[in-house]
Order: C-alpha cells, then structure tokens, then sequence
C-alpha cells in the first residue's frame, strides 16, 4: 500500500471484510505496506474486536 487514495480505499475494504467475515486469519503482515495513521488505526481497532479473529498485525 502506498499513502494514496486507492491505498486507503483498499485498506477500508480489507478492515470491512476482515471484521465481518469470519475468516481464520489470525495474523496480518503489513510491514512492507506505507499506511497512513487513519488505515493503522482502522486496522488496530480489529484486535479489539470481538467477532475478529486477528490476534496480531
């Protein structure tokens, strides 16, 4: 991802999706991604959530 409007919308999908499916994916590697405070803290607000199996990103 790169800090640009695509990145972001990619981002919104990727939390939508990882927080309303129930996927198994218990892990998120991002570090070769460039995101932007705002697609960290929707991201980070999946470890919180319940329903959401993401344990680390």
């Amino acid at each position: 991802f790169l800090k640009s409007p695509a990145a972001q919308e990619a981002c919104e999908h990727l939390t939508k999706v990882l927080g309303t499916s129930p996927l198994l994916l218990t892990e998120l590697d991002l570090s070769r991604d460039k995101l932007g405070d705002l697609d960290w803290e929707k991201l980070s607000a999946l470890l919180m959530d319940s329903h959401s199996k993401l344990e680390k990103i």
